[in-house]
C-alpha cells in the first residue's frame, strides 16, 4: 500500500504557516488588478502578432505562451479568492461534472501535449452540490499538478467514483510519487514536494486545501514512489442523483 494521507476539513494539522500565507492573498487582493494589468497587455500583444500573420510554428509557441498567460491570471483569482476565507459562506447548487471536467481538461492540453503527457478525462453524467466555479479551480489545480509532475511519457487520468451517496473525483498520475515523509506538508504554502526544476511555487495545493475547506470538500492523495500519485476531493452527489438510486 501507498502512504495516505487525509485531509479533513476543518483539521488543526492544515492550519500552519496559514497568517503568513493569507496576508500573501490578502496583499494579491489588493493588488490584483494591477498585478493583471501587465497579462492583459501581453495576452493583446500576442493576439496582434498572430493575426499579423506568423509562421505556423511561431504561431503555435504563441498559442502556448497565451494559455499560459490565462492560467496565470486564474491562479491570481484563485489566490485573491483565498484571502476572503470567513466571508459569507459560498452558495451551493447543482454542478454537472461532464462539462467541468471537460473544460478543466482542455484548458490543461495544450500544455500537457507540449511536455509530452497523456491527459485522458473519463466522463461522467453525474451531477453534485457544490460551486462551480470553486469547483473548477480545486480541479484546475489537481489536474495541473498532476500534469506538471508525470513528467514526459507519463499519463494522467481523471474520473470520479460513486461511494455511498458522494461522488470522488480522483486526478491519477504515474508520475514520481511522493516520499511519505513529505506528503503531509504538500498542502502548505510554498511546499514543492522536494522539486528544484522551477515548476511553480508550490501554491497549487495550497489553493486546493482553502478552497476545498470553504465549501467542505474533503481532499485526500494517495501516493506511492515510483508508481504515482492520487489527488481526490469527494463531493455530495445532487438530491437527484440519490433519488435515482434510491
Amino acid at each position: 500500500m501507498g502512504a495516505m494521507v487525509a485531509m479533513p476539513v476543518g483539521s488543526d494539522s492544515l492550519t500552519r504557516a496559514e497568517a503568513a500565507c493569507n496576508a500573501m492573498a490578502r496583499l494579491l487582493a489588493v493588488a490584483g488588478h494591477d498585478l493583471k494589468q501587465p497579462l492583459q497587455i501581453a495576452l493583446l500583444a500576442i493576439e496582434r502578432a498572430v493575426s499579423d500573420g506568423v509562421a505556423p510554428r511561431a504561431a503555435a509557441r504563441l498559442g502556448l505562451a497565451s494559455d499560459a498567460l490565462v492560467r496565470l491570471g486564474r491562479e491570481l483569482d484563485d489566490l485573491a479568492r483565498t484571502s476572503q476565507a470567513g466571508g459569507a459562506p459560498p452558495r451551493l447548487g447543482l454542478v454537472p461534472l461532464d462539462p467541468l471536467l471537460t473544460a478543466v481538461a482542455a484548458e490543461w492540453q495544450p500544455y500537457a501535449e507540449a511536455v509530452g503527457v497523456r491527459l485522458r478525462v473519463r466522463g461522467s453524467g453525474a451531477c453534485v452540490e457544490s460551486e462551480a466555479a470553486m469547483l473548477a479551480t480545486i480541479l484546475r489545480n489537481l489536474v495541473g499538478n498532476a500534469v506538471k509532475y508525470a513528467g514526459r511519457g507519463g499519463r494522467v487520468v481523471v474520473g470520479c467514483r460513486r461511494r455511498a451517496g458522494r461522488i470522488a473525483i480522483e486526478v491519477h498520475d504515474d508520475g514520481p510519487g511522493i516520499p511519505p515523509e513529505r506528503l503531509a506538508g504538500i498542502f502548505e504554502a510554498f511546499d514543492r514536494a522536494g522539486r528544484r526544476d522551477g515548476a511553480g511555487l508550490g501554491l497549487g495545493l495550497h489553493i486546493v486545501r482553502q478552497t476545498a475547506q470553504s465549501l467542505g470538500h474533503p481532499v485526500v492523495v494517495q501516493s506511492r514512489c515510483g508508481r504515482g500519485s492520487i489527488f481526490g476531493v469527494t463531493v455530495d452527489a445532487a438530491r437527484r442523483e440519490l433519488a435515482s438510486f434510491g
